[in-house]
């Protein structure tokens, strides 16, 4: 149902609208693995057994009133090539058990009319009755998520309850898209939870609208607030971060009625600016803030492609471009966009300089359009002249923006040689890397009276050796023995602040 972006591409969430609009239970970090699992999955609908149910056996499940389950399946290695910052080796364990803590718990207080008339679209009414006793209160506690567990290809296994497997495989309507890159930027849950209700309301053609005090205290599920902590403490912070960080731009305010002006509710205005793969070509080619977040964005995508076979940095192809001295940076993006084997993009940017050095080419950049076939239209453009001169001021900005940024980047230390022999192995089977990785992180923050009671309770005498070989074998079984065994030796401090749900690598 929702289907991972194409590689370097935003990547979208579909949530139900009766989510967004729900009593909001979960933490900053729930929301945000939550819109991560619906941004990154494929959805499959499963009897329990585990097998994929086809549309004829779900018209007879719905027939026998039985209950369904929805599994989706999460590439942990994707997620942590597109966003190291947030998903780093030692972060995906921390996310990872964050998502395990909204196993069974409940996730969303609905409104229980408003999901009953959902579940009669979808022809699943008898769910209300079957797991709800309580048939006329007003909200209805739902728990979204059933299990999560690691399965054989290294994914993360998650499993829907069937509160919200109708919900997530078959909704048709009644849902809002959003950029879960967005989402994962905002620091405060009351901006998440009102970026995706603006989202919504973006998406019903609203884009002026009141929303009441006692609603907005449901959805940040608060404790009953006066006006004033609702506005400075929630409202004003939230606005300002999704403005900021968003491309939603946002005004409020408040919303008075009766004698004494009592505030009410608020009167949200919001519009959002058009996306730099959304701009239109006339935005593109007019509108300079607009252009420079397309080389920007096109950029980073291009490094991030020829980093999966050469480290390269936006900041290196923003300086290879300017330091061509016949051929317009434009023009050499739109050549490396167009380069026909993804593979040989690595010397796209040599075949460039050399068109640009070559002293029998008298039209260079007339030369690298011609050299390429390609529908006329497409990225035309970048061949437009105000284009071409805006392409070195903004490449010129880019470049001191992207050499700042890694100055301020502080520099993750190397690994011990010894705890890092594994990247001299291949590793094919996903698993055996993904536990590899683990073990070692795990054994980097171990002390040295540890790191020998670890060889004791495994009983080697080289540890480095030991692990080669469970690797060279793909020993998965004995791979978690090792995992077990250090959680053993670990330190009572770490695993208390582990139990505490703080976050354990920032007190290694």
């Amino acid at each position: 149902m929702v289907c991972m972006g194409k590689k370097g591409r935003p990547l979208r969430a579909k949530e139900p609208n009766l989510l967004i609009e729900a009593k909001q239970k979960m933490t900053r970090e729930e929301l945000l693995v939550w819109a991560w699992c619906l941004a990154n999955a494929r959805f499959w609908i499963t009897d329990g057994n585990g097998r994929e149910l086809t549309p004829e056996e779900l018209e007879e499940i719905k027939k026998k009133q039985e209950v369904f389950y929805a599994v989706s399946y999460v590439d942990l290695e994707e997620l942590r090539r597109r966003f190291p910052e947030h998903f780093s080796p030692r972060k995906v364990k921390y996310w990872r058990n964050v998502l395990k803590g909204l196993e069974k718990k409940i996730g969303f207080e609905v409104n229980c009319e408003a999901y009953k008339k959902v579940l009669e679209d979808l022809g699943f009414t008898y769910i209300l009755d079957k797991f709800i006793e309580e048939k006329y209160r007003k909200y209805c506690g739902i728990a979204t998520i059933l299990a999560v567990g690691l399965s054989e290809n290294g994914k993360l296994k998650v499993i829907y309850t069937p509160f919200v497997a109708p919900l997530l495989v078959l909704l048709k309507k009644w849902f809002t898209i959003y950029n879960f890159e967005e989402v994962l930027n905002l620091d405060l849950k009351a901006s998440i939870v009102l970026y995706r209700v603006f989202k919504e309301k973006l998406g019903l053609k609203q884009q002026e609208f009141e929303i009441s005090k006692e609603d907005l205290i449901n959805l940040l599920s608060l404790k009953d607030t006066d006006s004033r902590n609702l506005r400075r403490q929630y409202i004003e912070p939230a606005i300002k971060e999704i403005n900021e960080k968003t491309r939603l731009k946002v005004e409020a305010e408040p919303v008075r009625r009766g004698r004494g002006g009592k505030i009410v509710g608020f009167r949200f205005r919001v519009k959002e600016e058009p996306h730099p793969e959304e701009a239109t070509t006339k935005d593109l080619v007019e509108n300079f803030d607009v252009l420079k977040k397309w080389f920007k964005k096109t950029i980073e995508q291009l490094a991030e492609e020829l980093s999966l076979h050469k480290q390269v940095s936006p900041a290196e192809i923003a300086r290879s471009l300017l330091s061509l001295e016949r051929i317009n940076p434009a023009v050499a993006i739109w050549f490396l966009l167009h380069y026909p084997k993804s593979e040989a993009k690595l010397y796209a940017l040599e075949h460039i300089k050399w068109v640009d050095s070559h002293p029998k080419l008298d039209l260079p950049n007339r030369y690298l359009q011609h050299s390429i076939q390609v529908p006329k239209k497409e990225l035309q453009f970048l061949w437009d002249q105000r284009v071409k001169h805006a392409a070195i001021s903004i490449l010129q900005e880019l470049k001191k923006e992207w050499e700042e940024k890694q100055k301020q980047e502080p520099k993750e230390p190397e690994p011990k040689k010894a705890e890092s022999e594994q990247e001299e192995i291949e590793i094919r089977n996903p698993v055996v890397g993904i536990l590899a990785e683990e073990i070692l992180t795990e054994v980097k923050y171990l002390s040295e009276e540890e790191k020998q009671k670890l060889k004791q309770e495994l009983g080697v005498e080289s540890f480095r050796d030991y692990l080669k070989k469970l690797i060279l074998t793909e020993d998965i079984a004995n791979l978690q023995k090792v995992r077990v065994a250090i959680e053993k030796v670990k330190s009572k401090r770490k695993k208390r602040a582990w139990d505490e749900d703080e976050d354990p690598f920032d007190l290694m």
